[in-house]
């Protein structure tokens, strides 16, 4: 998810600016390739790789691309895959000049030997794509209301390091720059200061992956606390203002 929204933000950037792409690669990332759509000539048809993201947008700009947005679904079935690769469900999606809507989703692959991650992202057609591109709105509010009271949650099960994770996140919409990632040493999306707030919040938020994580032992401790509904309710709101706002900070500027 961090990838794709940093790539999202690269090319959103390059297209206002009329400049080239500037991505840098994580230090886990081996390759990032663009498998895009056969395209048919006069004899033959032709299969284009990109081998990497900046030959992935200039030849996006030769198609004629003028926008780009990342799309992402704000609800899972399951809210325990999310540990797991390739279970964000997001795409890249392009719009081109003359109509044309393409997408790209990501299928990711650990090399074992180098330890590191090969992905390749594959074009799609968007048929019948909606006339309006999808826009979102700012949930700062709704994104905190959340938060505050998951974290009221967390300390009533016994997780007090979620629910200081969880005020982390308010600190950040509430202005702190005491940013997650940084922290990481992961470079972050070039978005305007205040998408960068609800960003970093939503990355210091997502909680949900495997073991340690907030799909882990809480779900238990919360059943102990005869809290099953209060724990299946809030997580599954936190998930969707957490999308939300990722949505918002990278979309819309």
């Amino acid at each position: 998810m961090y990838q794709i929204c940093c790539i999202t933000a690269a090319a959103k950037k390059a297209l206002k600016e009329k400049s080239a792409l500037s991505y840098t690669p994580l230090k886990y990332e081996n390759r990032i390739e663009f498998q895009f759509l056969p395209e048919k000539k006069l004899f033959s048809t032709k299969k284009y790789k990109a081998e990497n993201v900046l030959a992935w947008y200039d030849c996006c700009i030769k198609k004629g691309m003028y926008d780009i947005k990342l799309l992402a679904p704000v609800a899972v079935k399951d809210r325990s895959i999310l540990g797991f690769s390739n279970t964000t469900l997001s795409s890249l999606v392009c719009f081109y000049e003359g109509g044309k809507v393409t997408y790209f989703s990501a299928q990711w692959e650990f090399d074992s030997d180098l330890k590191m991650w090969n992905i390749l992202y594959t074009e799609q057609e968007w048929k019948d794509a909606p006339l309006e591109k999808p826009h979102f709105d700012n949930n700062i509010d709704g994104f905190k209301s959340v938060l505050s009271e998951i974290k009221e949650l967390a300390y009533k099960i016994g997780c007090d390091d979620f629910a200081v994770i969880f005020q982390k996140a308010i600190d950040i919409l509430l202005g702190s720059s005491d940013y997650t990632d940084i922290a990481y040493h992961m470079p972050l999306p070039e978005i305007p200061e205040e998408n960068l707030h609800l960003f970093e919040a939503a990355s210091t938020a997502d909680v949900f992956g495997a073991m340690g994580s907030w799909n882990d032992s809480p779900p238990y401790m919360a059943h102990e606390k005869g809290l099953d509904k209060e724990y299946e309710f809030l997580s599954s709101e936190l998930l969707k203002q957490v999308r939300l706002a990722t949505l918002y900070a990278i979309n819309e500027w």
